[in-house]
């Protein structure tokens, strides 16, 4: 038996994805911590893993990120992931690393995982010799010349100049989006007395021994260098809850003649004026039945942002398991959450997105550049925008044909079990996991 140390931001969706990765890890017989904030507990606990709580660290789990961090507020969104990477995801490196120590100290940990925005994990491991894995539940963060950098959402252009726009675009990201992150990962690691990283901060995120990125390759720019650690697992498709009681209307889904769109802006942006109520006025005349998850606003929360009764053909509520719902749905409205479009993908549902906050541009770029569906640009899209989007891809065969082929390539994976054989594999041999080694050599 190993112990194997998680440690995610406190965010939703980065403590959710790497749950069924935990769950098989405890069901072959592993003990798993987690070092997570207190909002995710309880689903922690639920697989069978340990939570530990952040201590040094801020713990913004369960808060909104404009309230917790009011600095983000009216800011571009380029100028929020410079600030977001500076503050937070580098920023609270030091205090991270402090709690993780601590645990480690009182811990025999065999290996750690971590999400790529959980700046820290890695400089504790350097420092007490625990190997570390990176698991990928955003666009793959490795850089190479026929590759635009991180941010702005560019599609790939082949040939000198592409590289050459590249080149310039990485320059001007590390100089100006990345500068203050840098400086203070510089100093963090020289307060920790860590020799200077040889890479950029903003390509520091994946670790040099094993990279589990959450998707395959048809739904990525092309690669010609991808380092050997890093493995293509698939969407992360979370465990069927056992708890969750269908709505009243479900059979509505379940024997819909129309096409069921599914409609959600995930759990970080609660403004329902975003994109829930744009592509409600947008569908309300539209042969089709919208399903609305709002990961926390009511039905009749949403009718009153909407400023009346809702449409006849929308359904609303709080949650619905993706893959339950994904099932019966014949596209996918989002803001564009990596975990939604994989999982929508990995039902060969395509996709109308809407959204340039975080890192949905560059989500949003890769949706366009797979063909698996139409990206829109703003969060607060125009109804007759969202409407024509919805037409185009519900009556067009290639955006389904192209969504087909990226669920045909995630067949063949099973994220939790193919995650948790290679978190063994770096636990048993302490060095890089290379790509090109059978799975079943590894669980034999």
């Amino acid at each position: 038996m190993s112990t194997f140390l998680f440690a995610t931001i406190p965010v939703a969706a980065h403590t959710s994805n790497p749950l069924p990765i935990a769950a098989r890890l405890v069901e072959r017989g592993h003990n798993v911590l987690w070092y997570v904030g207190s909002a995710y507990h309880d689903r922690i606990a639920a697989v069978g893993a340990q939570p530990l709580p952040y201590v040094d660290a801020a713990d913004f789990g369960g808060h909104d990120i404009f309230e917790y961090f009011p600095q983000f507020t009216g800011l571009s969104p380029l100028k929020t992931i410079s600030r977001a990477f500076a503050d937070v995801f580098v920023g609270e490196a030091p205090a991270r690393v402090r709690d993780l120590r601590r645990i480690l100290a009182e811990h025999s940990v065999d290996a750690m995982l971590s999400d790529g925005l959980m700046y820290g994990v890695g400089m504790a491991g350097e420092l007490e010799g625990v190997p570390w894995a990176t698991f990928g539940d955003g666009p793959l963060p490795f850089e190479e010349p026929d590759t635009p950098p991180f941010g702005p959402g560019l599609l790939p252009m082949r040939g000198p100049v592409g590289r050459l726009r590249n080149r310039l675009l990485s320059v001007v990201a590390a100089r100006v989006v990345f500068r203050d992150a840098q400086r203070v990962y510089d100093r963090a690691r020289a307060d920790l007395g860590l020799p200077r990283d040889s890479r950029a901060v903003a390509g520091a995120t994946g670790w040099p021994y094993l990279h589990l990125q959450a998707s395959t390759p048809a739904f990525e720019y092309p690669h010609r260098n991808l380092p050997g650690h890093v493995h293509w697992v698939g969407a992360l498709r979370p465990d069927a809850p056992k708890d969750w009681v269908p709505p009243v209307w479900w059979g509505e889904v379940t024997g819909s003649t129309r096409p069921v769109v599914h409609l959600t802006q995930g759990s970080l942006r609660p403004d329902l004026t975003e994109l829930i109520i744009p592509s409600l006025q947008a569908l309300a005349d539209e042969e089709v039945l919208v399903v609305v998850t709002t990961g926390g606003a009511s039905a009749d929360q949403v009718e009153a942002a909407y400023g009346g009764p809702l449409p006849t053909n929308a359904r609303v509520t709080k949650f619905i398991p993706y893959d339950t719902l994904l099932a019966h749905t014949a596209l996918f409205l989002t803001n564009g959450g990596y975990s939604g479009v994989t999982l929508a993908l990995a039902h060969g549902v395509p996709i109308v997105q809407a959204g340039t906050t975080e890192e949905k541009a560059e989500i949003a770029a890769r949706i366009e550049w797979t063909g698996v569906g139409l990206r829109l640009g703003p969060i607060k899209p125009r109804p007759d925008a969202v409407r024509e989007a919805v037409r185009r891809v519900l009556t067009e065969p290639s955006f389904r044909a192209a969504a087909e082929n990226v669920h045909a390539e995630m067949a063949d994976h099973d994220a939790g079990v193919e995650a948790a054989v290679l978190m063994e594999r770096l636990a048993a041999i302490r060095r890089p996991v290379p790509r090109d080694t059978s799975l079943a050599d590894f669980a034999a």
